[in-house]
């Protein structure tokens, strides 16, 4: 019997180009060669069971998940899991999933004929041309039909990754300003408020650091300095004079006028509200309870982990390598699967479902 899980960790599941990106073609290449070869891609509920109670696994089990929960995880990954018998997790930002009503089509309606490649969503192109000149990013996600629709099939089941994936400021350091320009990332949002020409403090995942909260003075000058709407604040740093002067009024509060860090109380009411938000949302909206968690960033603290327990999930997933035996939830390694052939994650799968080996490789960071 299985003595360790291997956990695959992929995002997109589409031609994007972009390092957490796997294209469809080498996705089917990496379900059929399991399949080929006696892999299968079990369940969440299966998963949890030997995770988090020890009930045994058929060897050359493996659990796939995906993060963030984007379309392209319907659009591309539900139709091929279910071509090749294999379940997979979607772990959703819940705040992100779409309101919007019914289900939109998938590469199954373009293998049966009944819609062109084109007619698919635009899961393959997530940049947006802002008419100011920038590309914005703008991934689509799934809306809670297709959320429901997913978990029907008893394919891709849906569990939590926060309710907002956001950062926290950090420190009082800063390097910039808030300013309307390209957006490379999906998820670069800081919580709380971030007027245009705010300090670019830095930033770190929001349930492992202590957040740093900008002065409601510094606020205030920012807002009286700086003009709120898109195009004003576009104009406004396009004039160097107009920068220069946010510059002066910012150093003028000095550093320890820009702000302070967040005490015990408000530190542990963030976190807790950031994930129990998430499961009434899922849980809400799916109908049933949801009892695994998946980190953000793969970063937590021990604070965030009581919180979670605490919520009542059992399972939760990092961004670690390593090996995963049974009956050991509270911090379960996942592996990055790169958009390569597979033969690359056939040695894998091997390596990760063996524990001294597992370990040993992820200590090579191979």
């Amino acid at each position: 019997m299985l003595r360790s899980l291997p956990v695959l960790m992929y995002h997109y599941i589409s031609r994007v180009h972009d390092s957490i990106a796997v294209h469809p073609d080498q996705f089917e290449d990496h379900c059929r060669g399991m399949a080929a070869e006696g892999w299968r891609g079990v369940s969440l509920a299966e998963a949890e069971a030997f995770l988090a109670e020890g009930t045994p696994l058929p060897d050359r089990s493996v659990l796939i998940t995906f993060d963030d929960g984007f379309l392209d995880n319907y659009v591309h990954a539900l139709p091929i899991l279910e071509k090749y018998g294999h379940c997979g997790t979607v772990f959703a930002t819940a705040g992100k999933l779409e309101t919007a009503a019914g289900l939109r089509p998938t590469l199954a309606d373009v293998w049966s004929g009944r819609i062109p490649a084109e007619g698919l969503p635009r899961v393959d192109a997530p940049f947006v041309k802002h008419r100011l000149g920038f590309d914005e990013r703008h991934d689509l996600f799934l809306n809670w039909d297709e959320a429901r629709h997913a978990e029907s099939t008893g394919t891709l089941a849906v569990a939590a990754h926060s309710m907002w994936h956001r950062s926290v400021f950090t420190s009082a350091s800063y390097e910039g300003f808030y300013a309307p320009q390209r957006r490379g990332r999906t998820f670069d949002r800081v919580e709380g408020d971030v007027p245009w020409g705010l300090p670019r403090f830095k930033v770190g995942p929001a349930l492992r650091e202590r957040a740093f909260l900008p002065s409601a003075e510094l606020l205030h000058a920012i807002r009286e300095t700086v003009p709120q709407d898109k195009d004003g604040a576009y104009a406004f740093f396009s004039d160097t004079a107009a920068t220069e002067r946010l510059m002066h009024t910012v150093e003028a509060f000095g550093a320890d006028g820009l702000g302070r860090f967040e005490t015990d109380a408000e530190r542990t009411e963030r976190m807790y509200r950031e994930m129990r938000d998430c499961k009434q949302l899922l849980e809400n909206e799916l109908g049933h309870p949801v009892t695994t968690f998946c980190w953000p960033w793969g970063a937590f603290c021990d604070e965030a982990l009581a919180i979670g327990r605490e919520l009542g999930f059992r399972v939760f997933l990092t961004t670690l390598m390593g090996s995963n035996p049974p009956s050991a939830p509270l911090a379960v390694n996942r592996f990055k699967a790169k958009a390569k052939p597979w033969s690359w994650l056939r040695l894998r799968l091997h390596v990760y479902s063996r524990p001294l080996l597992a370990n040993l490789y992820a200590r090579m960071r191979l």
